[in-house]
């Protein structure tokens, strides 16, 4: 199954819509954009050296990386997560094993960190691992991997959020989102909690599967001046997708990337923080892309993607809304949370 919204469809819509859902997955995307100095403006280049910055800052400072506070989160998981499923000696669920449905797995560091020593601790006879992700480069890098004959992993392109089902009425199955995805929901800006929005995106993930249990990374710090600052620290790697746009759509105009201005604009209150990832233009534009004529003005603001961060009561509210219970919590108390829910019958 593949997703059949393309680049330039998701373009179109950030130009004429000021807002395109599906546009966050591809700024991790590797292409051959530059900017006017001829410097690579490839997504997944810009990435992996943010990520790298992030992990030196870290360490120069002493405070917390978000990514080793996650891993140290799933390698709890990891201990428990036989408790979660009812695990037993003799069991069929234990003969036949869990399987295992990963929405938006990510780099290879990540998926073998957090998602490979979750599949195999659930490996049985009939189980298997489903990854699906927008990003088709990521999926081709963890298909690359040298991996167990045994494991049987599917490799599906696809919307994170379609709420497809991939498993068989019978089939119970883990679904795990890690890397706080979730945050990425649809939602307009708005000083209102998302509920609706968070309720909604919680049952589509959980329609994967009739049947078993779902553990969701999500951000609980909601200091918006903090988020502000960890975001706005790479510009770049926010704007990446109109270098990209500029060398696979050839834009017809005055089209320029550099007329582009990054801003994490900041929502929220006491349950929820929305960060508002935003492209700000700083000069009038009028261009073509694909016979359709696309006119911007200075001062326009358009919508890249939202980074959600949620405390642990609405989000357990919410999951409750969407027909699942929360039966467990790990938290490093400092931002960093994974949800375990049960779906309920």
């Amino acid at each position: 199954m593949e997703s059949d919204v393309s680049f330039l469809e998701t373009s179109l819509e950030l130009f004429q819509q000021k807002y395109a859902p599906d546009l966050g997955a591809e700024q991790y995307v590797h292409h051959c954009g530059l900017d006017q100095n001829g410097k690579p403006m490839s997504g997944a280049l810009l990435w992996a050296r943010a990520e790298a910055q992030r992990i030196r800052n870290a360490r120069l400072t002493g405070s917390p990386n978000i990514l080793d506070v996650e891993n140290r989160l799933v390698r709890k998981l990891h201990q428990r997560i036989r408790d979660y499923v009812s695990w037993h000696n003799g069991d069929e669920l234990c003969r036949n094993g869990l399987s295992l449905l990963e929405c938006g797995p990510g780099t290879v560091r990540a998926f073998q960190s957090k998602t490979l020593p979750l599949v195999t601790n659930l490996q049985g006879q009939k189980s298997r691992c489903i990854l699906v992700d927008r990003s088709n480069e990521f999926l081709l890098r963890i298909a690359a991997l040298p991996l167990a004959s045994a494991l049987r992993i599917e490799f599906i392109r696809d919307d994170v959020f379609s709420g497809h089902r991939y498993f068989a009425e019978d089939e119970a199955a883990l679904i795990v989102m890690f890397g706080k995805t979730f945050g990425n929901l649809a939602a307009p800006v708005s000083d209102k909690p998302p509920v609706e929005a968070v309720v909604r995106t919680l049952q589509k993930i959980a329609n994967s599967a009739r049947q078993g249990w779902l553990a969701i990374s999500v951000g609980s710090d909601l200091r918006g001046e903090r988020a502000q600052a960890y975001y706005q620290a790479h510009p770049e790697f926010q704007l990446n997708i109109f270098y990209r746009m500029r060398a696979e759509l050839l834009p017809d105009g005055n089209f320029f990337p550099e007329n582009f201005e990054y801003k994490a604009d900041i929502r929220g209150d006491h349950e929820f923080m929305q960060v508002v990832h935003t492209a700000v233009v700083r000069k009038d534009m009028c261009f073509r892309i694909d016979n359709k004529e696309i006119t911007l003005r200075k001062h326009d603001r358009l919508h890249l993607k939202n980074s959600f961060c949620f405390s642990a009561p609405f989000f357990q509210k919410c999951a409750r809304l969407a027909g699942t219970e929360p039966i467990d919590l790990l938290s490093d108390e400092t931002g960093s949370d994974i949800h375990v829910l049960r779906k309920v019958s």
